[in-house]
């Protein structure tokens, strides 16, 4: 069993072979006793983490391994079994052969035996600090449970997000308060230039807080002023990008009423252009003092 091309020998119970062939007859003898039984070897693999396994000793192998064993209600001293390490690849494991039919004839009891050994070889990883592969399948599970309720959040959040500009509001500051009523706050990340970067967005029920832009990418700063909404107060320093769409946004109030002065400043220079303007009665007047002047005549 010693290849050196492959890996060790790391220990081995009740067995004398040296060769595979050799250890295969052992264990058939055993074996015969028990003419009943059809699966009478159980072959199990412990595969330590791969960085556990380049740092763990042959001595701190072998000790996991018999705790391994015991996990399985495995009796060391009478079973036969032998365990061998692989190391030909970069991820180290140990291979295990164990009989399952002891001196008596009888059977090693070998129900749900893989969610068994699963268990065992979680203990032993907490038990020596080590990396667990069943725990890193459970928090696998949690962080896909955490990432399908933060997929239902979000979802929720823009919807209302929706809701709020199917309304019409005209301001951010009025937009944020139609939020805040449906529990969503908008909480201000300030740069170090001391201008307002964006928004993170914290659902109150939860709590559980995001960039705005997490949520979905219309919910960005940028997209909310491009929606026409414009900051009504100036508690907020923008960027000359975001400035210009402000602007942009603002209402044109004050335009109109420089427009408005400037149409009345041009009536006033104007005003004699009307003053010397004819009305119809005065036209017919002048006329039919000429047609009198002729008669006279």
């Amino acid at each position: 069993m010693i290849d050196d091309k492959k890996g060790m020998e790391l220990m081995r119970n009740n067995l004398c072979g040296e060769t595979p062939l050799e250890i295969f007859q052992e264990m058939k003898i055993i074996q015969d006793q028990n003419q009943r039984a059809t699966n009478k070897l159980i072959s199990m693999v412990l595969s330590p983490h791969i960085n556990d396994g380049e740092n763990l000793s042959r001595k701190e192998l072998k000790n996991i391994t018999k705790e391994f064993l015991e996990g399985l209600d495995i009796d060391l001293d009478k079973s036969m079994f032998i365990a061998f390490l692989h190391t030909e690849k970069e991820h180290k494991h140990i291979h295990i052969l164990l009989n399952r039919v002891d001196e008596k004839g009888r059977l090693l009891k070998d129900h749900h035996i893989g969610k068994q050994a699963q268990w065992s070889a979680h203990r032993v990883a907490e038990k020596n600090n080590l990396i667990s592969a069943k725990q890193l399948r459970i928090d696998k599970i949690k962080e896909s449970e955490i990432m399908d309720d933060s997929k239902t959040l979000r979802k929720e959040i823009y919807q209302k997000h929706l809701n709020v500009l199917a309304a019409k509001p005209i301001t951010m500051e009025k937009y944020f308060a139609e939020m805040l009523k449906k529990n969503i706050q908008f909480l201000p990340a300030i740069n170090k230039q001391g201008q307002l970067q964006g928004f993170r967005v914290r659902d109150i029920d939860s709590p559980t807080d995001m960039k705005a832009s997490d949520v979905h990418r219309n919910m960005g700063l940028k997209n909310l002023l491009s929606t026409g909404l414009y900051f009504e107060t100036d508690n907020f320093i923008l960027n000359d990008k975001l400035q210009e769409i402000q602007q942009l946004n603002e209402p044109k109030e004050q335009g109109r009423e420089v427009i408005s002065n400037s149409a009345q400043t041009y009536t006033n220079n104007h005003s004699y252009l009307f003053k010397t303007s004819f009305t119809a009665s005065q036209a017919e007047d002048d006329l039919g003092r000429k047609r009198k002047k002729k008669n006279k005549r």
